[in-house]
């Protein structure tokens, strides 16, 4: 009873339509997984910024998304200097 399926991004993706977020272990935003961008949260935060600060950060960094795998090609992904998703609290 059930079904498994996998969401294969590299045949089919799926990025222009991607609305995941991931706030790393060490506080930065990460629009996309493959993208090597990421937006320190935690800096903005300690500097005392309140939430419409944050929000505005938030968007411009949703804003500037690629449309697929953080703007590189399938084949340049195993060449960028990407952190595993271990380092980064996935």
């Amino acid at each position: 009873m059930g079904r498994i399926g996998f969401i294969s991004s590299m045949t089919d993706h799926f990025c222009g339509t991607c609305n995941r977020l991931r706030i790393t272990a060490d506080g930065n935003l990460k629009v996309c997984l493959f993208g090597e961008d990421e937006v320190s949260l935690r800096d903005l935060m300690r500097s005392g910024a309140d939430d419409g600060a944050l929000l505005e950060l938030i968007g411009k960094a949703v804003g500037e998304k690629k449309e697929a795998h953080g703007g590189m090609k399938v084949d340049e992904l195993k060449y960028g200097n990407n952190r595993s998703m271990i380092r980064i609290g996935g």
